[in-house]
C-alpha cells in the first residue's frame, strides 16, 4: 500500500469513527441540541450517586458523579446533556435512594431539579 493509499484510509477511519461518535452523542436523549441539567440539592444529606437515565431505557447506567464526587446539602452540580426525556435519580452515600422523577423534559434551555 502506498503512502497516498495509507493516508486516504486512516482519514477514512477517522470520518467513519467521527460520525459514529456523533451519533451516540446524539442519542442519549434523543433530541436535537443540548442542555444543562441542573442538580440543587435541598435535602439535608450528601447526595453520592446521579443517574440520569432516558426514558426509553430500562436501567439507569452509571453514577455521573464518579467514585470521589459528591453533591454536599445546599450545593448544585450542573450536568450536560441532549436536549430530551429522562428518568432522573440521587442517593445518599449508602446507596440509598433519596429522590427519583421520571419523565423529566431537558429542553436546550436547560432544567433544574430540586431534590429535597
Amino acid at each position: 500500500m502506498s503512502r497516498r493509499e495509507s493516508r486516504r484510509s486512516m482519514v477514512l477511519v477517522l470520518g467513519v469513527l467521527a460520525l459514529v461518535a456523533a451519533t451516540l452523542a446524539c442519542s442519549i436523549g434523543g433530541g436535537s441540541g443540548s442542555g444543562v441539567f441542573r442538580l440543587d440539592n435541598q435535602s439535608g444529606q450528601k447526595i453520592c450517586y446521579v443517574y440520569i437515565s432516558p426514558t426509553t431505557n430500562s436501567e439507569w447506567g452509571d453514577d455521573l458523579l464518579g467514585a470521589t464526587e459528591v453533591i454536599e446539602t445546599g450545593q448544585t452540580r450542573d450536568f450536560t446533556v441532549s436536549a430530551g426525556d429522562y428518568d432522573l435519580r440521587a442517593d445518599t452515600c449508602d446507596s440509598i435512594a433519596i429522590s427519583e422523577v421520571y419523565g423529566v423534559t431537558v429542553p436546550s434551555s436547560g432544567y433544574t431539579w430540586v431534590v429535597r
